[in-house]
């Protein structure tokens, strides 16, 4: 008699799972209705070395900020988040988990010159990303060498000639400077 209850409830629930409801389970972001971030920096993302911090200011609305580590108060469970920053994309761990508005995020040693985005992203209290989210553009102007040391990335402008270097002038392989000027 068992079995026969066993194989029925199987019955029943293959019959409700074939009915014709479906349930996409992949790519689901879970919102906080009417959420909105912004978030800037000041002129010093323009110019930043590996292991440097950028300053971020971030504003949200209809978002509860509260620290992942702590349980947000019970009328706000349902808009309760916090704020993670990427480097680049979200397929890499986030650089910083913060409830703060204004907070400073590292620059991975690791990080190569140039242009680079600071992806900050509400995640619900229990850490599932929502789709609010804001880019803030930065730019890496040096490297952390293998010593430890910085090494700057500059460019310089050939146009541009130096006084008393003689512009106009060749410098040969014997080292002399040219004449001109």
């Amino acid at each position: 008699m068992t079995i026969q209850k066993c194989t029925l409830q199987i019955a029943g629930l293959v019959a409700l799972l074939s009915s014709g409801s479906s349930c996409n389970i992949h790519d689901n972001t879970i919102n906080i209705p009417n959420a909105t971030i912004n978030a800037t920096t000041d002129a010093s993302a323009s110019n930043v070395a590996p292991t440097q911090t950028v300053p971020v200011t971030v504003t949200v609305q209809n978002v509860y900020l509260v620290d992942p580590a702590v349980a947000p108060p019970p009328e706000h469970v349902n808009d309760a988040g916090h704020i993670q920053v990427y480097l680049d994309d979200f397929d890499t761990q986030p650089l910083l988990i913060t409830a703060e508005t204004m907070f400073n995020v590292t620059i991975p040693a690791a990080t190569k010159p140039g242009p680079h985005t600071l992806k900050c992203r509400v995640h619900k209290h229990d850490g599932t990303p929502t789709s609010t989210e804001k880019d803030v553009s930065i730019t890496v102007t040096a490297t952390i060498g293998a010593d430890g040391s910085v090494d700057v990335v500059t460019s310089v402008d050939a146009n541009v000639g130096a006084a008393g270097a003689g512009v106009g002038g060749s410098t040969g392989a014997g080292g002399g400077a040219g004449s001109g000027g």
